[in-house]
């Protein structure tokens, strides 16, 4: 059984705009006029018709399904569970937030990798939870996250939270089906487990298949930013048990996720090549930029996602290699951790291929 927060523990709150798509669902037929939802009335003169034409403009009118129930019946229906499994929001980034304020009372212990996906430190901290960071663990040339020593201090300080970005973001890492499902059995059954996927897609091997459905206390978080290309979109969904997912909706901004939004995902999802392509093409470009890379004795980890990263001999030797990239208009990221500052990751576009990018990030 999930563990909350002390407020939600036994507290039950209820949404007072469900929406026109539960409404329909309580009727058994449709709504044809709106009028309860104080929306905006049709007006030939919005600036929006000419730009977007009156289908997107109506979209942008219109109250969303706060819901997302469409999305969440496809999402379903790939990932082999129910859609009271699935529940969306405005991101990954939106996910973390959420899945904190369901399980953290201020001063609770949450535990992650030092230097990991920044947000979920940032988002801990707004919530007054208690953070405590384990390094990564070298293996040849790569970094991976610490999974025994994670599971030890969720242990030792009673942690009701381990963040786990998989693959890693940003040493590129990725942990087997097996792996995972080890790590949650060896967890303590109170402890929420944030299993970030959001790169899972780049996963093509097949012995790299991930895990079938949900895992007990588990948030799986899946994103339509990297395969799907919806990044400004910003659309998230994640997979857990039906009581987890309720919970959460009972706390989650229902409108958060716009109808523009919830229509192009729609369309993504709906069109069974695009994503294949696109994360194709991407795993291609990934790999020749590691290759082109390796030829200039860089130390390029191994990557699992849609980008590349290099270690550098320190953090100056990154920050310099940053600066002169920024210097010609050229942004690659560098973790704000101490731990990491000599990490420079690129992601896997054309340009990066340029003999201009290439040079600098070899400090030619």
């Amino acid at each position: 059984m999930p563990h909350y927060a002390r407020h939600l523990e036994h507290h039950t709150i209820v949404n007072p705009f469900p929406g026109i798509a539960k409404l329909e669902a309580a009727l058994g037929h449709k709504v044809v006029s709106r009028l309860g939802a104080n929306e905006s009335m049709n007006k030939p003169e919005s600036p929006l018709l000419a730009q977007w034409g009156e289908a997107l403009a109506e979209l942008a009118r219109l109250y969303p399904d706060p819901y997302a129930l469409a999305l969440r019946e496809r999402a379903a229906q790939r990932h082999g569970v129910e859609s009271s499994q699935v529940i969306f929001d405005s991101g990954a980034d939106s996910l973390i937030l959420l899945a904190l304020r369901l399980r953290c009372n201020a001063g609770d212990a949450v535990v992650c990798s030092a230097g990991t996906y920044p947000a979920f430190r940032y988002f801990a901290e707004g919530v007054g939870a208690r953070i405590l960071e384990v390094p990564y663990q070298a293996q040849g040339i790569g970094l991976r996250p610490d999974l025994a020593r994670l599971c030890e201090v969720v242990h030792a300080e009673r942690a009701v939270v381990l963040y786990l970005a998989n693959p890693d973001n940003p040493t590129g890492h990725y942990w087997s089906a097996a792996d995972i499902q080890a790590l949650r059995q060896q967890l303590p059954t109170q402890t929420m487990l944030i299993l970030d996927e959001a790169y899972i897609d780049f996963c093509t091997d097949p012995q790299d298949a991930p895990l079938a459905g949900v895992l007990p206390n588990t948030l799986r978080l899946r994103t339509l930013s990297k395969a799907y290309g919806l990044a400004g979109l910003r659309v998230g969904f994640a997979l857990a048990q039906a009581e987890m997912i309720a919970k959460a909706d009972q706390i989650r901004p229902q409108y958060a996720l716009s109808g523009l939004a919830q229509h192009a995902a729609q369309l993504v999802l709906d069109d069974p090549d695009y994503a294949r392509q696109l994360v194709q093409a991407t795993v291609q470009l990934r790999d020749k930029l590691g290759a082109a890379l390796r030829v200039r004795d860089l130390a390029v980890l191994p990557s699992h996602t849609n980008f590349v990263s290099v270690l550098y001999p320190n953090a100056a030797s990154g920050e310099a290699i940053q600066r002169q990239l920024l210097a010609e208009g050229i942004a690659v990221h560098r973790p704000p951790h101490p731990a990491l500052r000599h990490l420079l990751r690129v992601t896997a576009q054309p340009q990066a291929l340029s003999s201009k990018v290439l040079d600098a990030l070899a400090g030619h």
